[in-house]
């Protein structure tokens, strides 16, 4: 029997906290309007019937649009926790896209620990005050220490640079 290694290492990741000038409720509708919505049945029915991989990456692209990311899980971490008597908005996301997770991971099985991402959005309870905190993607990716994630890892922060500039974007139909 292997006896288990345990290894350690201290990354420098750059963690991104945003004043979006939204409320909390607006930020959420916001946000969830500017990603995709992974749906499990679709993973499942995909998996079931042993789907050629090029199926699965139109598949994937269609759920993530419009920017390639969607959201894989949302906890609502406020809704329960508000139940000890004081209102607290905080919501988390499990943030990806899991043909973007593949590449990470044919190169890293580490990078497994890192995608989905975390994205949440919290509130203190002023009028706009709305944050939506995420790590930086091509930091967290840059902790594996592999270069050829760079480019993916940018890749990422680019994606989240667009879903954080159609934040403030009004859809037609609210207008």
């Amino acid at each position: 029997m292997k006896i288990p290694v345990r290894t350690s290492s201290h990354p420098s990741v750059a963690h991104i906290n945003l004043n979006t000038g939204l409320d909390y409720h607006q930020l959420i509708q916001a946000f969830e309007r500017s990603v995709g919505h992974w749906d499990p049945t679709l993973g499942a029915s995909l998996w079931k019937e042993a789907a050629s991989w090029p199926k699965v990456e139109a598949t994937v692209a269609k759920a993530g649009e419009p920017f390639g990311l969607m959201v894989m899980a949302k906890i609502d971490q406020g809704r329960l926790t508000s139940l000890s008597g004081k209102v607290k908005h905080c919501s988390l996301y499990l943030v990806g896209n899991p043909v973007i997770a593949n590449q990470i991971i044919e190169i890293d099985l580490r990078g497994s620990f890192y995608v989905p991402f975390r994205v949440a959005i919290h509130s203190d309870d002023d009028a706009n005050d709305g944050i939506i905190s995420y790590d930086l993607p091509s930091s967290f990716l840059a902790a594996l220490g592999r270069p050829e994630l760079a480019a993916i890892g940018k890749a990422l922060d680019e994606k989240m640079d667009k879903v954080i500039s159609n934040l403030a974007v009004i859809p037609e139909t609210a207008q």
